[in-house]
């Protein structure tokens, strides 16, 4: 349901945000949004292991350990924010200068320095806020978690109406929508550790330096991995900033989020499969790991396929009637897009395995080493084909690096499992 909603808040949003801020500052805000998510690796992979050790937790029903997880895992998030804060006062101009060197209105270069400054000052707050998130999913409830996405992502089309009747300017925006994720996320963390779980209610004398220990000991290799999927993840839109101009980044992200939609039941999968193959591995229910990823496997190739052969064929036409005639890509952006979303699709599937099970050592090897292709190749590429070189350069990086590596491991796991 909050996947679907998010879904129909894009829709409605882009338009909107496109013709009131124009290609250039919807660049701006896009290339903003990709800063913030890429941030979220600044958690040093504690929310992933959050979730496996809770997991275990749960399995074994020690309501006692899992109080001092979360207490230790919340007191080193807010130490991790307390300095990205510092930082977002202090490095906001800087940041702005380096993602935005060639913003042409003079209203976007008035903005651009506030926006990003908001923007980094609301993740920090938010940062030790997402072991609410990853607690629900440990306990299998990321259903709970999406009733308080469906309010951010309604409160988010609202600042974005208010902001346009009111005609405010991107700083605004920013504001406006980070600060009803911060909101809802603050009511969560009420609700979950007042109310749903109190046992789990995070206190300084719950706090364990051994368990941070525990944390740190995958948490690290989470980090690794994060890093990696945000490079993949998230870095296109930078680059397009940096070496092409923020307004190029309005018809790629357009054309992102439309195909976005061939990969959406698998991401909205994920949550709750990452838990329910960490218990099922715990409690040696290997039978049922081995039956799920085959049926998740088929059933993500030939959905993701179905839609992606959909809107190569009609997507320039929807994305003209949707965003405007002013964020078509050329053709050969929506072919490396359906290239990308196909091979998406089968990866998700393996991935998640991985993670939910703990092996992530060759995760972090070959994930590294796509980040690294993937950067490089995009970066070159942009300056030689444009926007079309950004999205080939993480096909090409994903085919030749992480692809074969993934489902090789994800082999390995089974055959372990069998025995």
């Amino acid at each position: 349901m909050a996947r679907v909603l998010a879904i129909c808040v894009s829709v409605i949003s882009v338009p909107l945000t496109i013709g009131y801020l124009g290609n250039e500052r919807y660049g701006a805000w896009v290339t903003i949004v990709s800063v913030v998510t890429f941030l979220s690796i600044t958690d040093f992979g504690l929310a992933g292991s959050l979730t496996n050790a809770i997991g275990k937790a749960q399995a074994e029903e020690d309501h006692a350990r899992g109080q001092r997880l979360v207490s230790s895992a919340l007191l080193m998030l807010s130490l991790i924010a307390s300095v990205i804060l510092i930082a977002a006062v202090v490095l906001a101009p800087r940041i702005a200068a380096l993602l935005f060197p060639n913003l042409q209105s003079p209203v976007a270069r008035a903005e651009i320095v506030p926006a990003v400054m908001i923007a980094l000052s609301i993740f920090a707050l938010n940062l030790p806020l997402f072991v609410s998130s990853r607690v629900l999913a440990a306990h299998q409830e990321s259903a709970l978690a999406n009733v308080w996405n469906i309010m951010a992502s309604l409160g988010n089309l609202a600042a974005l109406l208010v902001v346009i009747w009111f005609r405010g300017g991107l700083p605004w925006l920013v504001f406006g929508c980070f600060g009803f994720g911060l909101a809802a996320n603050i009511a969560c963390a009420v609700w979950l550790f007042g109310i749903h779980k109190p046992w789990l209610r995070p206190s300084l004398a719950s706090v364990d330096p051994a368990f941070v220990k525990i944390l740190f000991s995958d948490g690290w290799k989470f980090f690794v991995i994060g890093v990696g999927w945000m490079v993949n993840w998230q870095t296109d839109n930078m680059v397009i900033a940096h070496f092409l101009g923020a307004a190029q980044v309005t018809p790629y992200a357009v054309t992102f989020s439309l195909f976005a939609i061939a990969t959406g039941l698998q991401t909205l999968a994920y949550p709750n499969l990452w838990p329910a193959y960490t218990e099922a591995h715990a409690q040696g229910d290997y039978e049922w790991i081995r039956k799920t990823l085959r049926s998740n496997f088929k059933f993500s190739f030939f959905t993701a396929t179905a839609i992606v052969v959909f809107l190569t064929i009609f997507g320039g036409e929807i994305i003209r009637l949707w965003a405007g005639a002013a964020a078509v890509p050329p053709f050969s952006v929506i072919v490396w897009m359906a290239l990308w979303r196909l091979m998406l699709s089968t990866l998700l599937v393996g991935s998640c395995l991985l993670n939910a099970t703990g092996h992530l050592k060759g995760m972090t090897i070959y994930g590294t080493a796509t980040a690294v292709l993937n950067l490089a190749l995009s970066i070159l590429l942009a300056k030689i084909y444009g926007i079309t070189g950004v999205i080939a350069a993480t096909v090409i990086a994903f085919a030749v690096a992480n692809y074969l590596p993934t489902f090789l491991e994800v082999r390995s796991v089974l055959r372990k499992c069998a025995h």
